[in-house]
């Protein structure tokens, strides 16, 4: 069976009260206890800010694919007449959405909600044959209609039609006893229909030991002086909080004095205002009163730890949750001995008549001086939270949705969807509808029913879209597409995409005609169009595009679409000063927002394992803004050129180049040239050896880097260059391969490094390995290098080409052969294993 539960009783602004409460731990619930049913959540996209936040609810009970959003156009609340069409069609767009993931029941966890927001919720507007429950947990307006429908009619009417909803719905879970038999009694539904659920609260509220420290900070934060009263909840009339303070006011100066009544929680400014004045006129102090705001659960749960007594005094409650809550923390409550809140605190003795003030202060004035009668309630409250449970209620819920599954829901029957919808909306849209909004609603259809079929692993490649460094990242970057793009079956798309600073993501169809030799002419860089369960990896470094794209990838989170970088190394973080004057802005600072922009997505995958312990260090010391957790994992790179999409072309110097690398000890060292690699400390090396006789040669390939013109015109002017000394610049990587074959050791010189791809090379060509003693090439190459100490001075370096060369001559040098190798093929398996595709 395929549930699929509409969440937005979590996204409104009932998310800061018991609705919202109830609707996460319900639904956290019924995916713990769904044996093989399958669950399936729906958000709301007009409720950005919630998204997150319930995707992390869920993050570790239910895959992400499994939550989807669904949008439609432009303002939709009730409140404003104007928006009557949007909202109709919204209506449409929302139950089209849900048929289009085939459930056999929805489930609705608030139906009263979009009259002062953008909520929609309906039944039977487009889907005629799914069944449908609905969560129930009061007909307050509709029996008290002179306080809550009567003086606003247009609430009035968005009301009654919601109550209509509910007599259609196939299902109602109430909250309680009490709650059920108003359904029975008012709505006209028969006993079988209205299945009493229950309610239950979080673990998190149970009984604290609190430090006298702790305790100290919260009432140094909330203005507490002397023990308190507390209340919880919402402000509206039947919470009947002015009859709480006239109440308050008439116990006992003594007591008084000795106490201060606090309401936690989120209250509007206005109510605030207006309690405020009841106080006044009631006679207590401004001190009396206390007005937290919004306010945590771990905040809340130490409160009810702490307060003398929990004073429930609504009249009217589908359940009264802060009364259960309070219990299981420990507190002495005291509640109205109307409606449901019999139900939930099972103590008669607890109970005082809320239309009595006078009674009011009795039961509190009793509680706060007889410490016995404050303990036994203490105690037969907190047995009596005990009773209530999350997976009960969930279960009799998944029991009352197999109870109302009946053979009509079939496949078969389904709707097809898109057609049908275009046929419903074109009966609601004006027909002097705008343009823009035409394309608006376009686009929201788009999202919701994406027509790209397959998974798709969109792979950002907008640096080599534009050039080729020919950098290692774009080396890097170049071995791992080609291996992915091989990847495309009957289930995964993998498309290169790419974005600029000034323009959204696009498919890179012409670039990659090119790169895969299938070229026929220029194509069109459609859009990226997404759906929830794509992947979208960003293997090319380009921080400009990715600081302009921030809140996209963010949106793509929202909507489902997993978001992960590859972290080539922090080197511009760790090592400021090897960067200084590469780029125009400071590269320590533009790098650090770009690794920003990367730990607020869903993970780094790293190229290497120190690099991994790196950006775990960096994320640790860093505030990142983020709520689910960040997966920092890490490969290795492949090394056979030939499967990178390696670039052609040897010139005619070649041979004469390399004829005199074969004929010496020939040193080669792969990298651009720039302060890090150690090419200056390498040279002054090779020079001493030179001026002391010894036959070797040092062969240097890579392009010019930043902050290197003094050594690129000692390079150029060298005295020995063509002999002894080689600057290949620029070469290709067909050149390179001749280059490996023909030298005698690979010189890894570099003082920090993400990876060390040249190391790898070199032991595909079984070249040995002279390395500066550094974390990621001991990682690499293990105990197959020899290793020189890490220090910036050339003499160390002297003696170790000095050791290296008897140990070599003798064939006691150390073998690259037990360096691992990676393929390109094997390192991109390894990624798409982190990948989850």
């Amino acid at each position: 069976m395929r549930i699929v539960i509409d969440m937005q009783g979590a996204q409104t602004e009932s998310r800061f009260r018991g609705i919202g409460r109830y609707t996460l731990s319900l639904t956290k619930a019924i995916v713990r206890n769904r044996g093989e049913h399958e669950i399936i959540l729906v958000l709301n996209g007009y409720f950005p800010d919630t998204i997150e936040s319930i995707r992390c609810e869920f993050n570790d009970l239910l895959p992400q694919e499994n939550i989807r959003t669904w949008y439609a156009l432009g303002l939709v609340r009730e409140c404003e007449p104007e928006n009557t069409w949007r909202r109709e069609a919204a209506e449409l767009i929302r139950e089209a959405f849900i048929a289009s993931l085939q459930p056999d029941v929805v489930h609705i966890t608030s139906m009263f909600e979009g009259f002062e927001d953008d909520a929609v919720s309906s039944i039977r507007v487009f889907d005629q044959k799914v069944p449908v429950s609905v969560s129930l947990y009061d007909l307050i307006p509709l029996l008290n209609p002179e306080h809550y429908l009567k003086p606003h009619p247009a609430f009035e009417q968005t009301y009654r039609r919601k109550v209509n909803y509910l007599r259609q719905s196939s299902l109602l879970l109430a909250i309680s006893g009490y709650a059920r038999q108003e359904g029975i009694d008012h709505l006209g539904r028969h006993t079988a229909s209205i299945v009493n659920i229950s309610t239950a609260v979080e673990e998190i509220f149970q009984p604290l030991i609190l430090s006298p420290l702790e305790k100290q900070a919260l009432w140094d934060e909330f203005g507490l002086t002397r023990p308190f009263v507390l209340y919880t909840g919402g402000a509206d009339e039947r919470k009947n909080l002015p009859r709480l303070i006239r109440a308050y006011a008439q116990l006992s100066p003594e007591l008084r004095e000795a106490h201060q009544l606090v309401f936690a929680g989120k209250i509007p400014e206005y109510s605030i205002r207006q309690l405020q004045q009841v106080a006044k006129s009631a006679g207590l102090c401004s001190g009396d009163l206390i007005f937290t705001g919004y306010i945590t659960d771990d905040k809340l749960v130490k409160l009810y730890n702490l307060c003398k007594v929990y004073l429930f005094p609504s009249w009217h409650e589908g359940f009264g949750l802060p009364a259960l809550e309070a219990m299981s923390c420990g507190a002495a409550v005291i509640g109205a001995n109307t409606s449901s809140l019999p139900e939930v605190i099972g103590n008669e003795d607890a109970l005082f008549d809320p239309f009595s003030e006078e009674a009011i202060a009795l039961k509190v004035t009793k509680v706060l001086t007889n410490e016995n009668f404050r303990q036994s309630l203490i105690e037969s409250g907190f047995n009596q939270a005990k009773q209530f449970s999350w997976d009960r209620s969930a279960k009799i819920a998944i029991s009352a949705f197999e109870n109302i599954i009946n053979d009509k829901n079939s496949p078969q029957d389904r709707l097809p969807v898109t057609h049908t919808l275009s046929n419903q909306l074109a009966k609601v849209i004006p027909a002097d509808i705008s343009e823009q909004n035409l394309v608006k609603l376009a686009f929201a259809i788009g999202l919701n029913h994406p027509q790209t079929g397959k998974k798709q692993l969109l792979i950002d490649v907008s640096q080599l879209v534009q050039t080729d460094a020919k950098t290692g990242v774009q080396r890097v970057v170049r071995g791992l597409l080609k291996e992915l793009l091989a990847c495309s079956n009957n289930r995964l798309q993998v498309e290169p995409v790419y974005a600029t600073t000034d323009e959204g993501y696009r498919y890179a169809r012409h670039f990659n005609s090119k790169f895969m030799d299938d070229y026929h002419g220029p194509l069109t860089d459609e859009p990226i169009e997404y759906q929830n369960g794509d992947v979208f990896l960003g293997l090319d470094l380009q921080h400009h595009v990715v600081s302009a794209q921030q809140d996209f990838y963010q949106q793509l989170r929202r909507d489902g679409v997993q978001v992960q970088f590859v972290v080539y190394d922090l080197l511009p973080i760790l090592m400021p000063q090897a960067f200084a004057g590469a780029f125009p802005e400071d590269a320590a600072e533009m790098h650090s927002r770009w690794l920003a922009i990367v730990a607020e997505s869903d993970g780094a995958l790293c190229i290497s394992k120190a690099v991994a312990d790196e950006v775990g260090t960096w994320v640790n010391e860093h505030e990142v803004e983020r709520l689910r957790p960040f997966n920092i994992s890490w490969f290795h790179l492949g090394a056979d050129v030939e499967n990178s999409g390696p670039t052609r072309g040897i010139p005619d110097s070649a041979d004469k180049v390399l004829k005199t690398i074969e004929e010496n000890a020939s040193f080669l060292m792969v990298g651009t040239i720039e302060p890090r690699k150690g090419h200056a400390q390498t040279l002054s090396a090779f020079e001493q050896l030179w001026s002391e006789g010894v036959d070797v040669t040092l062969v240097i390939v890579g392009q010019q880097g930043w902050v290197a013109e003094e050594l690129i015109d000692k390079l150029r002017h060298h005295p020995v260059l063509g002999k002894h000394l080689f600057w290949l610049e620029g070469i290709s990587d067909e050149y390179l391969e001749k280059v490996y074959a023909a030298s005698t050791c690979l010189i890894a010189a570099s003082e920090g490094e993400g990876f060390g791809l040249p190391l790898i090379e070199a032991a595909q060509h079984k070249l040995p390995i002279i390395a500066r003693d550094i974390p990621v090439f001991r990682e690499i190459a293990g105990e197959h290098a020899f290793y020189f100490d890490n220090s910036v001075s050339h003499i160390v370096l002297v003696k170790a080409i000095k050791n290296w060369l008897p140990a070599f001559q003798s064939n006691n040098h150390p073998k690259p052969g037990g360096i691992p190798l990676l393929t390109w093929e094997r390192s991109c398996s390894q990624l798409l294993t982190h990948l989850g595709v």
